[in-house]
């Protein structure tokens, strides 16, 4: 991996983007990863054409876990996507977003820990 994209994954894990918790969300979700120990809740508020119209997450985890999550928050909120554009994401789009062009299959589980909570709705 490099050394940029490195700097960028720990600058997201020590500064994450929309970190917290909305006050009367309309939704919480909650994902954990087992095999590590990760554990991740997201608040939404979704309008009634179920645009994403504001996101907060929080959790414990490693730095892919909440670097991903900081840097997929942002971009759902930046792009005004929707569920179902969220439904569409894939881990390579994760991987784009990080910088990284395969990431180790260990680690996939930490990756996509974000990204499967909100796939559940």
């Amino acid at each position: 991996m490099d050394d940029l994209y490195q700097e960028i994954i720990i600058e997201e894990y020590r500064h994450p983007q929309h970190y917290g918790a909305l006050d009367a969300p309309d939704v919480t979700l909650t994902e954990r990863n087992s095999s590590c120990g990760d554990e991740m809740q997201i608040t939404l508020k979704i309008d009634h054409e179920m645009n994403i119209t504001d996101l907060k997450w929080c959790g414990e985890g490693c730095a892919i876990s909440k670097a991903t999550m900081s840097l997929l928050s942002d971009k759902i909120l930046r792009e005004h996507r929707t569920l179902q554009d969220i439904k569409k994401f894939q881990q390579s789009d994760l991987e784009e977003l990080l910088g990284i062009h395969h990431i180790s299959v260990g680690r996939e589980k930490c990756l996509l820990l974000g990204l499967t909570a909100l796939q559940k709705l």
